[in-house]
């Protein structure tokens, strides 16, 4: 009874603010989340014979240009993921220094190019050199062939993570993977793969294969998660694929758990009860646990139909959050996250300008409580320290003539007025407040290749010690193309301690990552770590593209490209968040405010000064490491009073490579990048 007055509530204040609605203007271009692609079957290609790129290519001619080395490859495009698809791809392990990028396999012969096979590519001492890379390591076959062209165990859209139970080092950790399959009629999805398989021999490995067997319905795990006490948790959508892929209201949870007798994972499958309005499908869906496991947060870009409608819109998605305290075993009530309205958040409200919004909706002006919003159809989370989930995700305006469509830009499209942004969305009190901070503003939105699509992919990673987050996506920003054809990696990362979030050169924007590299332009698909890599004052962010060998041909082969080097240091952040009317637990706004650092000139190539403003005085203390982690310089300044004070150092007796000057004053460190030709 309760839930039927919700709805007549609902319906009788839509109509009573139908004659108040303000209508977008038809020179807007709106999207709606792609579906066909998750349905079908991709082509199967046959072609064992393309050429695909294998140097490892290095860039090092500026301070901000990434390396990038190449690793794997696959049959084709359509393995890494549909519109946002999944995100558990890369997985980097920071106690075993380790990096792996899971994909399907090929090209090569049996079955079609090999797509149907499961690998991976290895990285040690963190990637951070070809030499550190095995790649193309098969952990999982296709044997099913039951009478026709294609193999009915063959696995698509795979996840992965690196499973470590013995804690013994790299040779004894596993990759744990997790796939769907077609079912057993080789007419639909409906199957899936899970398994195992040691580094230190791949020919130790298991596999499993489930068809549907109901309830519930199986089809495409969208999360994977590896809890701190090794539980594995996959998240996928309950879906009658039998009849239009019809929702069942239901998120469904594998759990996985070592045996340790067997060696092998084992799973259970149970639901979570997660109703929507109109019974629409979620467009995503991702789950996400804290360092220590406790934690663990699943969010669904859906309407549970109790948020009220604004400007008449109810048609429109927000995050949806479950949440467990006790690693995963019980979950919260479905924990709708309001972005507009009365009871929005107002950086959300807030981003657009008085001379946009007159552009989208003419005059009179609406109010900003009147404008609805919609997240786009793909997202990521992580969970830090304290447990609080960050999720990672496009907003922009809700159509107010498409139903669950996201308008992006205007027609023709202008730089200026992009109407998406990239927000972090998130709590800091686990759930009972929420805040939202943005990120970046594309200027593109959706990229076609060939039948495949994709939209921003928002990636969303964590530091092991729980208390910075990152985010990356993809755009393109090239004068006069309106469509994310040519994109980059851009990417933004958030210092939970310091409040701030970081800037390029001092100026409130993200960082054009693959800028000028042997990517550039060329990110067609990209996929970053769940967790980064710590090295000093260094949170290095392991990210995979994707390059295509013919955009316009998702079919054709595909190669891996790492970036091993892109990082964030403590002096990169620097905007202090917008006000949240919970702070952190531990946030220390003034954290090493009090001190201003410059190195110059960098690049160098032999002398270069270090110019420091103090304060206050304090005891010095500076060195330099390389890529590795390894100090190659050490000096100890001692009492250096207040003031304008300089050091130099001579480059010339280094490598050429990147290095980083550490300067330790009182215990408090400070990290710059310094790049030595």
């Amino acid at each position: 009874m309760k839930k039927i007055l919700l709805f007549s509530l609902a319906f009788i204040f839509g109509l009573a603010v139908t004659a108040q609605t303000y209508q977008m203007k038809n020179s807007v271009i709106s999207y709606a989340k792609v579906t066909e692609q998750m349905i079908g079957v991709e082509p199967v290609t046959t072609n064992t014979t393309t050429v695909i790129p294998g140097p490892v290519m290095v860039n090092g001619d500026g301070v901000d240009i990434v390396s990038v080395i190449t690793i794997g490859t696959s049959a084709n495009a359509y393995g890494y993921g549909y519109a946002g698809g999944q995100k558990t791809l890369v997985w980097a392990d920071p106690i075993l220094g380790a990096v792996m990028n899971f994909h399907r396999l090929g090209p090569g012969a049996t079955p079609p190019s090999l797509s149907g096979y499961l690998g991976y590519d290895l990285g040690i001492n963190k990637g951070m050199s070809a030499a550190d890379w095995t790649v193309q390591v098969q952990a999982y076959n296709a044997v099913e062939n039951a009478g026709g062209t294609y193999f009915v165990d063959a696995a698509r859209y795979p996840q992965a993570v690196i499973y470590n139970p013995p804690a013994d080092g790299i040779d004894e950790a596993y990759c744990a993977f997790f796939a769907p399959n077609l079912s057993s009629t080789l007419t639909t999805w409906g199957g899936l793969s899970w398994g195992t398989s040691r580094f230190g021999d791949p020919s130790d490995s298991t596999k499993h294969l489930y068809w549907y067997n109901p309830p519930p319905y199986t089809y495409i795990p969208d999360g994977m998660m590896l809890l701190g006490d090794g539980k594995i948790l996959v998240t996928d959508l309950d879906q009658n694929w039998e009849n239009g892929l019809e929702y069942q209201g239901n998120i469904t949870l594998y759990t996985g758990i070592w045996n340790a007798a067997e060696m092998d994972i084992e799973y259970t499958i149970s639901s979570i009860e997660h109703p929507t309005f109109e019974n629409q499908r979620p467009a995503n869906e991702r789950v996400a646990a804290s360092p220590s496991g406790k934690d663990v947060w699943i969010v669904s870009l859906a309407n549970t139909g109790d948020v009220p409608p604004v400007n008449g819109i109810e048609t429109r998605f927000y995050p949806v959050m479950f949440h467990s305290n006790d690693y995963g075993v019980t979950w919260s009530d479905p924990i709708d996250v309001q972005i507009d309205g009365t009871d929005g958040l107002d950086p959300i409200k807030n981003y657009l300008s008085d001379v946009v919004i007159e552009k989208l909706f003419g005059t009179p002006l609406p109010a900003r409580d009147e404008i609805a919003y919609t997240t786009a159809f793909d997202c990521d989370m992580v969970v830090d320290a304290w447990g609080n989930p960050h999720i990672g995700v496009v907003v922009a305006p809700a159509s107010t003539t498409t139903a669950w469509s996201i308008v992006t830009n205007f027609s023709p499209a202008t730089t200026e007025d992009s109407l998406t942004a990239v927000f972090n969305i998130y709590s800091p009190d686990k759930g009972a407040t929420w805040c939202a901070v943005r990120l970046g503003n594309p200027w593109t939105f959706r990229g076609a290749y060939g039948d495949l699509d994709e939209d921003n992919r928002v990636n969303a990673s964590v530091n092991y010690a729980g208390d910075k987050v990152f985010f990356t996506w993809l755009d393109t920003q090239v004068p006069d193309i309106t469509d994310n054809i040519n994109p980059d990696v851009f990417a933004r990362g958030f210092d939970l301690q310091l409040n701030a979030i970081t800037s390029v050169n001092g100026d409130d924007q993200p960082t054009n990552v693959t800028f000028l590299s042997d990517v550039t332009q060329q990110a067609y698909f990209a996929t970053a770590s769940y967790y980064t890599f710590s090295m000093g004052e260094a949170d290095y962010i392991p990210i995979v593209t994707e390059l295509l060998s013919d955009p316009n041909d998702p079919a054709a082969p595909v190669t891996f490209k790492y970036i091993p080097d892109f990082a964030y240091l403590d002096g990169d952040f620097t905007i202090q968040r917008p006000d949240c009317s919970v702070p952190f637990p531990v946030a220390v706004n003034d954290k090493k405010a009090n001190l201003e650092i410059s190195i110059y000139p960098n690049p160098v190539t032999d002398i270069a000064v270090m110019k420091v403003n103090m304060t206050q005085g304090g005891n010095i203390q500076i060195s330099l490491t390389n890529m590795l982690g390894q100090t190659v310089m050490n000096v100890d300044k001692g009492f250096v009073a207040a003031g304008n004070q300089q050091f130099t150092f001579d480059a010339s007796r280094y490598n050429a490579g990147i290095y980083f000057a550490t300067i330790q004053i009182n215990g408090e460190k400070y990290t710059r990048k310094i790049v030595v030709e």
